[in-house]
């Protein structure tokens, strides 16, 4: 290859650095925080908006964490504010003051606390070579916002800061981060932003490639930001995957356009001297010091290096925004093929994308799977000539949109419909799935980290369509493995948990043994219920894969089991399944949210539930119209006018249901449709009744379509198949033959609104596993006929599902007869059995049946209970008469007896007078006694007190005494030894004095002694002198 020559001839010593550069920053830019973060949100944040601020790289020891120096030293203080102005920024400096401790307010180093306006710092998020980012509240807004700090005071640097504010602020797209605020404070510039939660692309893309689905879908928002800023006249020129985050609600931001340069004309480049071929002049990282304003000048080098387009790199080429295009380029080429094309070299060696002559690989050269089509695109951007490229981003978006999910799949057949009418999407219907990418995206970043999520919804919301064929096709695009269960709670939620572990370990080759493994299952999961979790989690790790269990319409284990225990055996098994985030296993649910308020019966289930709630709300106007209008044009037609489809959306915007109501209704102007022209048309839409009276006149003209009979037979049908909260009931075929006796005549009936789709059948495990239930649930709102069947059985309805769930009671027990009704319960039996017109399933005809004959048993019992009991009571009469005579005679003999008791009752009392008496004056005088008794213990408590008190004081003294005792005898042995050491000293002293004499008369011996030897010395020098002494020598 033409590149692999270009290699060779580059100096060995610039081979050499291949290695290095692995080491260090290769941007010519800002590269933020350090990577190890441990806050992803904090990450996220800080990268974004520092990893590609157009200032010079750091060396890596400069790079911070969150805890960076650049916060400077905390304070114990109170808080400081800053309530000035903020004054706009016009560029104007006070020079680089060369303090790198970073901005303070008042003198102040900032800190969490600290308030900016109407702003309250909270934390720092990261520093960066150009500042400090601080997550912040908005106290007058009430929201988190984050605030990007500048270090320096250079006048230039401030300049391109606020460039970068006003250059992003002017794109306003929901693809590009939002820019509130930019101002000033003592200390220089502050930008305030939109505060993201996600992770930048570099994250999310790792070291993986990814499926060309996935990579065009995270790539075209980015497209659609560019087109956006490209038309504003501004240009990124630093694009590249730190620039870009994913957030946690799954919309794609593009972020920092600090070397954006704002388009005025076609300013002539500079051309290097030598001619357009010269090599680029380069600014070294280290040794720049604090002067990054060189960035900005003509004719110097921004961006980074691995995503520079050619005219980047000093070639006398202008940039413009097909620059952009060549970092798209770039970047769809390392999602696509793992890695960057001009692998392994790195930093300077990077040049070589400056050389026109030398192509660039092409993508299927690394990548031979990418679909040859989509390889054009990107090899397209890759050109080197900018003139070759995409002429804007809107070409490159159209080019890049039918590689998008769903795009690139099969053609439809010429009968075969791009919409799914009232049927749910399933896994095989992704390719025609629309209006939920962002909604898909912000699921799949959530399902890494929580092990069970529920999507949660009204009804008619699209929850079963979004999961079945938008999250499932996309996780299995995903390049990671992924094997998805799906299964219904029904009426025995156990059950259909057995149905998917059984065929994972059963070894049974016949139905019956099949069915009696499950049965045993089922009572081991009551049992152990975090046996299916032990099984699915082991054979995700033996095939090396992921598995995705869905349980859809999770509210039937509130509608159809009346069962506490059932239920909570059903989510302890759950709980069991998707227990810890590590695991290969992802429980996902399903749930309308009127029917959270359900879920609570089970703490620890509704504990672990709670941290994985998505709401799935009614898509926005945008996602209907994707719905709407990408099947069509992807089966190769039009609507007739932009107007059909606004009026469309506008009734679609004030309706219930709006996903099911547009479905049927496009599927019904997809039958209309004008084949010749390839369009859809506005008559035909007029003539259906718009969207509001698709869904009702279709099944109006269903209905009109049947006889007299048949129609009585339909509703009673529908009626079975809504339970009394108007949810849609899951009844089995056979429960519903048993409405007529011809079963025949139902099963035709059914059939015949199966096939209109107003009905759908579930089939398993042969004819008596099928299951009946209505398409979907906006025809409970939405078909006027069916509400005024509702409301007028709504009595009828809530009996019925009583007696159904009390005769399946019944027949579970045996038949047992302590279930039968009895009381009221049987008097509103015969009400109903009087009013009630339509026919019964043969079991609850029995039940009633047993309940009007134990009814008919109890009065017969009472009737003869009642000619007993006049017998009896006749009888009682004759031994009443007889027993009064008797009782009057004892109440006479009673009375006399009375009196004589009175008499004596006086004497008694008048004893009891005088005993009363005396008794008072004894107690009288016990209380003198005992109060004198209490004053002799009181005075003998205090003079025992006293004693105590004066015992206490003499022991005191004694103490004192000889305390002072011993302190006198030590002052006495202190006296005495102060005056031995004062005899000494004197004895010391009268030495000393004598020892001086004695030195006195020695120095006047010695003085006196030196005085003869001078003496003796002279003359002996007189001596020598002499003549007597000179002959002696």
């Amino acid at each position: 290859m033409a590149v692999n020559a270009s290699r060779e001839k580059w100096p060995d010593m610039m081979k050499n650095e291949a290695g290095a550069a692995r080491r260090s920053p290769s941007a010519v830019g800002v590269t933020g925080v350090s990577s190890d973060l441990t806050d992803r949100t904090q990450a996220a944040d800080v990268e974004s908006l520092f990893g590609a601020a157009p200032a010079p790289v750091e060396p890596p020891s400069r790079a911070s964490n969150t805890g960076s120096s650049s916060t400077g030293s905390s304070s114990t203080g109170s808080s400081s504010t800053w309530d000035g102005p903020a004054r706009p920024v016009t560029g104007s400096g006070t020079g680089d003051t060369g303090n790198d401790t970073g901005p303070s307010i008042q003198g102040h180093a900032l800190r969490p606390g600290m308030r900016l306006q109407h702003y309250e710092l909270i934390r720092e998020l990261g520093s960066g070579g150009m500042g400090t980012v601080f997550l912040a509240r908005d106290v007058r807004l009430g929201r988190r916002v984050a605030i990007k700090f500048l270090h320096s005071e250079d006048a230039d640097i401030t300049r391109r800061f606020i460039l970068e504010a006003r250059a992003t602020a002017r794109c306003s797209h929901e693809n590009i981060v939002i820019i509130y605020e930019v101002g000033e404070f003592p200390g220089g510039p502050f930008m305030v932003l939109e505060y993201l939660q996600g992770k930048p692309l570099t994250k999310v893309l790792g070291n993986q490639r990814l499926p060309p689905a996935r990579a065009v879908e995270l790539m075209v928002p980015v497209v659609k930001a560019l087109e956006c800023a490209h038309e504003q006249g501004i240009v990124h020129r630093d694009l590249k995957p730190e620039n870009i985050v994913v957030t946690d609600s799954g919309a794609i931001k593009v972020l920092d356009f600090g070397i954006a340069k704002v388009l005025q004309g076609d300013e002539p480049p500079e051309t290097p001297a030598g001619g357009p071929h010269a090599q680029p002049r380069l600014h070294s990282v280290e040794g720049m010091g604090e002067d990054v304003s060189n960035l900005t000048r003509k004719g110097a080098i921004m961006g980074t290096m691995a995503f520079m387009s050619p005219e980047q790199w000093g070639i006398g080429v202008a940039v413009d925004n097909r620059t952009d295009i060549w970092a798209v380029g770039l970047m769809l080429f390392r999602m696509l093929a793992g890695k960057h094309p001009l692998d392994p070299l790195r930093g300077p060696q990077l040049m070589v994308t400056g050389m026109l002559d030398e192509p660039m690989p092409l993508l299927r050269s690394m990548a031979p799977d990418v679909p040859q089509e989509l390889a054009a695109v990107v090899d397209r951007c890759l050109l080197k000539r900018k003139e070759d490229r995409f002429p804007d981003a809107s070409s490159l978006l159209r080019a890049l949109e039918p590689f998008l999910p769903g795009r690139m799949s099969r053609e439809l057949r010429v009968d075969e419909s791009p919409y799914a009418g009232l049927s749910s999407f399933q896994e095989a219907d992704a390719d025609r799935f629309f209006g939920r990418t962002r909604e898909i995206a912000a699921l799949v970043n959530r399902i890494n980290d929580r092990p069970l999520l529920a999507v949660v919804g009204p009804s008619g919301t699209g929850k079963s369509s979004f999961v079945r064929a938008g999250l499932v096709p996309v996780l299995k695009r995903s390049g990671t493995p992924w094997e998805a269960l799906v299964i219904r709670p029904g009426r025995n939620p156990l059950s259909a948990l057995a149905s998917i572990v059984a065929p994972l370990m059963s070894s049974s080759t016949t139905i019956e043994d099949d069915l009696q493994e499950q049965q045993r299952l089922v009572e081991r999961l009551r049992a152990e219920p975090g046996y299916v979790g032990n099984v699915l989690r082991s054979r995700a790790r033996r095939e090396k894969r992921r598995i995705l269990l869905f349980i859809d319409q999770f509210e039937e284990l509130y509608t159809l089991v009346p069962d506490a225990q059932e239920r909570l055996a059903f989510t302890a098994c759950l709980s069991g399944i998707a227990d810890d985030a590590t695991t290969p296993i992802r429980v996902i649910l399903s749930i309308r949210s009127d029917f959270l308020d359900r879920v609570p019966e089970d703490e620890r289930f509704m504990a672990e539930l709670s941290q994985g709630l998505y709401f799935l709300t009614a898509p926005a106007r945008e996602g209907l119209k994707d719905a709407l209008v990408q099947p069509a044009e992807r089966a190769g037609y039009q609507f007739e006018s932009p107007a059909m489809v606004s009026s469309m959306l506008e009734h679609l915007d004030a309706s219930q249901g709006a996903l099911p109501l547009l479905q049927f209704a496009a599927t019904q102007l997809w039958e209309a449709r004008d084949t010749t022209n390839r369009l859809l048309t506005e008559s035909a839409y007029q003539a259906m009744g718009g969207i509001a009276g698709a869904l009702a006149s279709h099944a109006d003209s269903v209905l009109e379509s049947l006889s007299t009979q048949e129609r009585t037979l339909v509703r009673a049908l529908f009626l079975r198949l809504v339970t009394p909260e108007r949810t849609r009931a899951i009844v089995s075929l056979d429960e519903l033959r048993e409405l007529t006796k011809d079963t025949g005549e139902m099963q035709r009936l059914i059939d015949h609104l199966v096939q209109a789709r107003l009905l759908v059948v579930q089939t398993g495990g042969g004819a008596t596993g099928a299951t009946v239930e209505i398409v979907h649930e906006s025809l409970l709102h939405s078909w006027p006929t069916l509400r005024r069947w509702l409301d007028e059985g709504q009595e009828d309805s809530a009996f019925l599902e009583q007696l159904r769930n009390a005769a399946r009671q019944w027949q579970g027990k045996n038949f047992d007869a302590h279930l039968l009704w009895r009381g009221e319960l049987v008097e509103e039996a015969q009400r109903f059995q009087r009013r009630y017109r339509g026919e019964l399933p043969q079991l609850q005809q029995d039940f009633l049946a047993a309940v009007f004959a134990q009814a008919k048993k109890g009065r017969r019992l009472k009737r003869a209970l009642l000619i007993g009991s006049t017998t009896f009571l006749g009888l009682l009469v004759v031994a009443a008469v007889v027993a009064l005579v008797v009782i009057r005679n004892a109440q006479q003999e009673a009375e006399r007896q009375a009196q004589a008791a009175t008499a004596a009752e006086i004497i008694a009392r008048a004893a009891e007078s005088n005993a009363r008496g005396a008794e008072a004056e004894a107690k009288q005088r016990l209380a003198e006694v005992q109060a004198k008794e209490l004053e002799r213990q009181k005075a003998q408590q205090e003079a025992e007190a006293a004693n105590a008190q004066v015992a206490l004081a003499n022991q005191e003294l004694l103490s004192k005494n000889d305390e002072l005792v011993s302190a006198l005898q030590r002052a006495q042995e202190a006296q005495l030894r102060a005056r031995f050491a004062k005899k000494r000293a004197e004895e010391s002293a009268t030495t000393a004095r004598d020892a001086r004499e004695e030195a006195l008369r020695a120095a006047e011996e010695l003085s006196t002694l030196l005085k003869r030897e001078k003496e003796r010395v002279s003359r002996l020098q007189s001596q020598l002198g002499s003549p007597v002494i000179e002959v002696l020598k």
